[in-house]
């Protein structure tokens, strides 16, 4: 097999030499965009390659599976992406006597450039990494887009809808660039900010949005997540009205899923891989059955003590019940999220009888607290951590709030050395900085 060399701004030779990675081509792979209360067995049932020769990709008869392997590659981008920035964010916390993910842990990642944030792959359930997953992620979307840009209707049957979800797969793979790293760089590019990033996933989710309202009601689904996606992004650039108008047009009880599976590294709910399986990282105790302000557990942030025996043969295993098996769905998007995204553009009351409303959903007692401006915020951001528990958020929120630290920064790092440091978001790793000959 032909093996892909991309130009894909993560210029070591691994990711320079990677394989197009499709396994499971059948999950509609790594995110088949269901409704709720769809059965997605039956999306499981094909055989999966490991790998696909460069030359099948570049021919458009291959179009779908092309567009599937962009599916794979940000399913499995997913999963690590929420293994690192639930542990940078004390969601999860470190159980392992390896000391490569410390700094994750420990939350002075952002001072070790050559770690493993850069360079780790998404398959490793120890040592995950999130630059270059989702760097794949993103190539492989963007080129896809590229391609079939250039194909025509009568090369590509449904080439319309291919485009739809390769944009929507290329905004969400820029988008959690720019809730986890400070910095990027594309393409063999210059570095970019975080809002820049912002602004790239943007355009993509706006791609996504008309080629999915060109094909019609059979693109309902990839319209939808890109309607969530614009909005997430939106809000993080501060457009608050264009949030709250993309939010709204979003139908309840939608949700689009990767569907995980046990029979591939590649398909696994990585939090299950990296808790209840390995035994390598657990819920943080203090975010262990997280409570409303009325002392409510929140079935949303629930977790659950396991048997596993940690790998440091200290820690507790506990697994997020939301991740507690292999198959377990990954969630992308959600009405959820776009209904927290709306409570945030509107505020005042109005956001108070949407989180109530997604209180009464789960039976949850509604919000009576004060509904001054700050209060307000501050519900939003505790309904936010428990409503998008362990959903790679957390980190993100915490930056953009200001949400102070606890354990403090300067506090002794437990049984392991060091102390905690003050990681918002990752910078530039030296996987980019040394490879790119356009980084100052």
């Amino acid at each position: 097999m032909t093996s892909i060399r991309t130009n894909a701004h993560v210029a070591d030779a691994a990711f320079r030499a990677r394989r197009w990675r499709v396994a499971a081509l059948a999950t509609a792979i790594a995110a088949t965009a269901i409704l709720a209360g769809c059965d997605s067995a039956d999306l499981l049932d094909v055989e999966t390659p490991a790998a696909v020769p460069v030359s099948l990709l570049d021919d458009p008869a291959n179009a779908g599976l092309m567009v599937n392997s962009v599916a794979a590659d940000f399913g499995c981008a997913l999963g690590a992406a929420i293994g690192v920035e639930g542990l940078i964010s004390d969601e999860l916390a470190d159980a392992q006597l390896g000391a490569a993910a410390w700094p994750y842990d420990r939350r002075d990642a952002n001072v070790v450039t050559n770690g493993i944030y850069g360079t780790g792959p998404c398959t490793s359930n120890q040592n995950p990494g999130i630059y270059t997953p989702l760097s794949t992620a993103r190539w492989s979307a963007d080129n896809a887009l590229q391609k079939l840009t250039t194909w025509t209707d009568a090369e590509v049957p449904n080439r319309t809808a291919l485009i739809a979800r390769a944009a929507l797969y290329a905004g969400f793979s820029y988008a959690l660039l720019g809730m986890s790293m400070c910095e990027a760089a594309f393409d063999l590019g210059p570095q970019v900010n975080q809002q820049a990033i912002f602004g790239l996933a943007e355009q993509r989710f706006t791609q996504a949005i008309t080629a999915a309202q060109a094909v019609g009601a059979s693109a309902a689904s990839t319209l939808s997540a890109a309607y969530v996606g614009r909005a997430r992004v939106r809000l993080f650039l501060g457009n608050k009205t264009g949030a709250a108008t993309d939010a709204a047009l979003v139908p309840g009880g939608f949700v689009l899923n990767v569907a995980n599976d046990a029979s591939d590294n590649r398909l696994y709910n990585r939090i299950f891989a990296m808790t209840s399986n390995g035994g390598l990282y657990t819920v943080e105790t203090g975010a262990r059955n997280l409570t409303t302000e009325r002392g409510e557990v929140d079935p949303r942030a629930a977790s659950t003590q396991t048997a596993t025996k940690a790998a440091d043969n200290r820690s507790v295993i506990w697994v997020p019940n939301k991740h507690a098996s292999f198959a377990a769905p990954t969630r992308v998007v959600s009405y959820t999220e776009a209904q927290l995204i709306l409570a945030e553009a509107q505020g005042g009351a109005s956001a108070v009888t949407i989180i109530n409303a997604l209180r009464a959903a789960v039976n949850l007692q509604p919000y009576t607290g004060a509904t001054d401006a700050a209060s307000i915020q501050n519900l939003i951001i505790d309904e936010r951590r428990r409503a998008l528990f362990v959903e790679g958020f957390r980190n993100y929120d915490m930056q953009r709030f200001n949400v102070p630290f606890n354990p403090p920064v300067g506090a002794a790092f437990p049984n392991k050395g060091g102390s905690y440091g003050n990681t918002r978001c990752l910078p530039l790793p030296d996987v980019e900085r040394f490879n790119n000959p356009n980084i100052t």
